[in-house]
Parts: C-alpha cells; sequence; structure tokens
C-alpha cells in the first residue's frame, strides 16, 4: 500500500484499533436508519474520491485517476465513474435546506442570550413583550428584525412557541426556555447536526491524531464503576456548568462578530461543542483483543484524556 507523502506505507496498528473504535457506534446507527453495508460501501468509495481529489493533489500537477485509485484502493474505473457523474443537486439542495431551516430561529435565540439590550442585569435572557411600545423598548419583535426583516416575528414565535423553546407567562411577557435550539423529531435537523458536531470532532481529533500544530482542544473524563443515581448528578452538573460555558462563549463570539464585521479575513468558523455519554457496560458492544482502552466493568476506573 502507498499512501500519501509524509505518511507510513502500513497504517499503524493503534490507529486502525482507533478507527474500528469509532465505527462500532457509527455503524450501530447505520444499521437503526436501515443503511445496509452495500449503500456505504458505494458512499464510501464517493467519499474517497472526494477527499483524494480535494486534499491529497501535489503541488502543479493535475489530478489524475490513477493517481486516486493509487492513493484510496478504489478501481480506476470507479473513480471515473464517480469523476464524471454529474452533479446531484438534490442531495446538496437537502444539505443546504437542512442547515439553513433552524440558522433564524438559531441566530434570535443567540442574540437574545448574548446581546446586552436582551440581557437582565445579571446577564440572563430578559422576559420580553411580544412587540415595542412608542418608546421602541427591547421585545421580541425588535429582536427578530434585528436579524432579519424578511420573516414576521409572529410567525417565527409560534414557531418557538410550538417547540417549546419560549414560553409566554401569565403578565403575557415571553421567557426563553431552553438556552440552545434543539429540534427535537426534526430528522432533518437532527440529522444535520450528527453530521456536522461529530464532523467537526473528527476533523480536529484527526488534525492532533496527525500531529497538527497548534492542537485543538480535546479532552474528555471518563470514570466507570458508577450507580445510576450518581450518573444523574452528573449529568446534571454536566449539563448545569456545560451550557454555563456555551452561554459565555456566545456572549464572547457575537461581541467578536459584530467587530469582524467588513473585515476582509474574516471568513473563519469556530465550533466549541460539549457532549456527554452514559454506558451501560452490559449493553455495550464487547470490545476487541486489541482494545486497551475498555477497563473492567466495575472497579471504580478514572480516566481524562
Amino acid at each position: 500500500m502507498v499512501g500519501p507523502p509524509g505518511q507510513p506505507a502500513v497504517p499503524p496498528p493503534a490507529v486502525l484499533t482507533a478507527v474500528r473504535r469509532v465505527l462500532v457506534p457509527l455503524v450501530r446507527t447505520l444499521i437503526g436508519f436501515g443503511i445496509s453495508w452495500p449503500m456505504l460501501a458505494n458512499l464510501l468509495k464517493s467519499v474517497y474520491v472526494e477527499v483524494a481529489e480535494r486534499a491529497f493533489a501535489l503541488p502543479g500537477k493535475q489530478m489524475t485517476d490513477s493517481r486516486i485509485t493509487l492513493l484510496t484502493g478504489v478501481h480506476r474505473k470507479d473513480v471515473s465513474q464517480f469523476r464524471n457523474a454529474p452533479a446531484k443537486a438534490d442531495g446538496a439542495a437537502a444539505e443546504e435546506a437542512a442547515a439553513a431551516a433552524p440558522s433564524l430561529g438559531s441566530q434570535v435565540l443567540s442574540r437574545w442570550m448574548a446581546h446586552p439590550d436582551y440581557r437582565d442585569a445579571d446577564g440572563c435572557p430578559r422576559a420580553l413583550p411580544r412587540s415595542s411600545g412608542t418608546g421602541g423598548e427591547a421585545s421580541f419583535e425588535t429582536l427578530v428584525t434585528g436579524i432579519s426583516k424578511d420573516i414576521r416575528p409572529r410567525a417565527l414565535l409560534d414557531e418557538l412557541l410550538h417547540a417549546g423553546l419560549v414560553a409566554e407567562r401569565a403578565d403575557g411577557l415571553l421567557r426563553l426556555v431552553e438556552a440552545a435550539h434543539v429540534p427535537r423529531g426534526d430528522l432533518d435537523k437532527l440529522a444535520y447536526y450528527y453530521g456536522r458536531n461529530l464532523a467537526d470532532h473528527l476533523a480536529a481529533s484527526g488534525h492532533n491524531l496527525a500531529g497538527g500544530l497548534p492542537p485543538f482542544l480535546e479532552r474528555a473524563l471518563a470514570y466507570d464503576g458508577l450507580s445510576p443515581e450518581s450518573i444523574a448528578v452528573l449529568r446534571g452538573e454536566a449539563d448545569r456548568m456545560g451550557m454555563a460555558m456555551l452561554v459565555e462563549l456566545n456572549r464572547m463570539a457575537a461581541d467578536l462578530a459584530d467587530g469582524d464585521a467588513g473585515r476582509d479575513d474574516a471568513c473563519h468558523r469556530f465550533t466549541a461543542g460539549l457532549y456527554l455519554y452514559d454506558e451501560r457496560e452490559a449493553l455495550a458492544v464487547p470490545a476487541g483483543p486489541a482494545d486497551p482502552d475498555r477497563g473492567p466493568a466495575t472497579g471504580g476506573g478514572a480516566a481524562a484524556s
């Protein structure tokens, strides 16, 4: 096997073991949604071709089918077929729609949490009237129109009320129920976030694995031998502390984005994410013989990375 320049010809066993570990929950999701091996295999072929063409071209040389075959192991006939196939606008349109659909709601909730006009003295999102009076005070209407005048605030409010993200108090003021736009029950949006968040996490991890500098922040805490009650305590604290961090980063990002507006180099995208997982050992997929990370089912071991 011939690898990209600077990479070993034979994949390191430790990397293959790590990839297998990553694939286990992915394949569980694939099977759960009826995505069979032949479907995945064809998709993987096309992705191998796309990534090789975009990321592994030699400077000053045109990428050829033969070189892609050399890099990926995908048959030259398949490489040619993928490269010459017309772009599938339907898939791109679906992805674009899924990405764009939550954007206005997310921007409104983000501005509600971050902008000083919509926060109280404690820094929490203020309860807002539906519309402003003659004085033009902060309201849900000014919140929405400050981002876009192309949609009626009432229409967006109905959507947020229906989703349970905003609630109307007895005095008629609107309060923010959740500090995130979580698309519960909407498979298209959930799938979009699944792909975007995991892709960014994998990209950061891959950068670090390859020795990229500077490394991206990537830390996790793992602890076994815990009772359901202890898990509930940890989940509650992780939710509280993690959400506080994201709210503060959101405030900072909103301020910095306002300052960066109009700059020619303001083209970078920033992602900061959190996750937690509670695995019941008895239901987990058994580790392979070469999987040294899997600790005993009991014993209260801890690990941080």
